[in-house]
């Protein structure tokens, strides 16, 4: 990715950098500014004008959605972008959540029991007359397809923007994207200040285990069927990232692929049956009998007979929205903790698990 700075009335200290995220870039002139969505292996490019309100567009950008900034009501179509607006402290700009049973942020539901903000859906099942009606600065998707709902959102002259964050091969890079949100409501600064934090709480729990030797580094699995196939992060995955900060021996990490990998029980048995430790992601499994009672090979894996299976469901709300896709977003140094608790529980004596959870016997 190509990070260009030029001409922008503002200090030099509000213009971002970037350390991990891969996925955006943003050019800076006078009075306006590019941001360039790509990378991440994304389908296409998609470019913004964000110009300062009182300002006329810049010529030879026909075609480029034009957003005034800072922008001052939001939509978002997915619980994945609250983190960012909450952290920014612009809570008070949404006025849209695709679903808000699924939403865990205690502020963003007292502005909903306020009627200060209402459910619009999600991309292809946007409610199109209720957002024209809100008159939104910004619709926020992460959407790579030009669905219809969205096209006719656009073609009605709202704004709407694409966040790839989800596309990160690390969970700092996908935190990055705070960068990108700040863009918009004119909070680089902030935003900047925000990562920084996160970065240092991050490194401090990765050089807990950065030494360790190879023999110390436990075995891990990670996944579990759905509808027959196993799907196992790839080894440049953010998850695959994760493990190896934690002090993890993931058995896929060789593999080079960005995505999960789909396989069969049997192929992920041959590897990984006699796995120190099984980290997987099943809202609906609380005990191992719930494991078993979905499929009894599960028994062989010497991690399930151990005891040794841990599930990210430790923070769901009343209607299964999981916290660890919505704060943990914002918490990677947290959730690391979570596994470096799990793999090596001397090393952080005083931390308890706020996502992970071992499952019962």
């Amino acid at each position: 990715m190509i990070f260009c700075i030029g001409v922008w009335a503002i200090p030099a200290q509000a213009q971002l950098s970037l350390q991990y995220a891969q996925g955006f870039s943003v050019d800076y002139f006078d009075a306006y500014r590019v941001v360039t969505v790509s990378g991440n292996g994304i389908q296409k490019k998609f470019q913004y004008i964000l110009v300062q309100r009182g300002h006329e567009s810049p010529d030879g950008y026909e075609g480029v959605p034009r957003i005034e900034i800072p922008v001052r009501t939001v939509i978002t179509t997915s619980t994945t972008h609250l983190p960012h607006i909450e952290k920014l402290g612009e809570v008070h700009s949404l006025i849209g959540i695709d679903n808000i049973k699924y939403v865990n942020s205690e502020a963003v539901n007292r502005r909903f029991a306020a009627g200060e903000l209402v459910e619009v859906g999600r991309d292809r099942s946007i409610d199109l007359e209720r957002v024209l009606v809100l008159q939104p600065d910004l619709v926020i998707t992460d959407s790579q397809a030009q669905d219809n709902a969205l096209l006719a959102l656009q073609e009605a002259g709202v704004p709407v923007v694409v966040n790839t964050a989800y596309a990160e091969s690390s969970l700092l890079g996908r935190v990055e994207w705070i960068k990108f949100v700040g863009n918009f409501f004119q909070k680089e600064e902030l935003a900047s200040a925000q990562f920084d934090s996160i970065v240092v709480r991050y490194e401090a729990r990765r050089a807990l285990v950065q030494n360790l030797p190879a023999d110390k580094r436990p075995t891990v699995v990670v996944g579990s069927l759905w509808r027959g196939t196993w799907f196992m992060s790839g080894g440049k995955t953010y998850a695959a990232q994760l493990l190896r900060d934690a002090g993890a021996n993931y058995l896929w990490a060789d593999d080079d692929s960005r995505q999960s990998l789909a396989l069969d029980f049997e192929t992920v048995y041959e590897k990984a049956y006699d796995a120190d430790c099984w980290i997987t992601m099943r809202n609906e499994w609380y005990s191992r009998n719930d494991v078993v009672a979905e499929d009894a090979r599960y028994k062989k894996f010497t991690a399930f007979e151990t005891g040794s299976v841990f599930n990210a469901n430790a923070r769901l709300n009343a209607h299964g929205g999981n916290d660890y896709w919505e704060t943990g977003l914002i918490e990677p140094d947290v959730v690391l903790a979570d596994i470096i608790k799990i793999l090596h529980p001397d090393l952080l004596l005083d931390h308890q698990l706020k996502y992970y959870r071992k499952l019962d016997p």
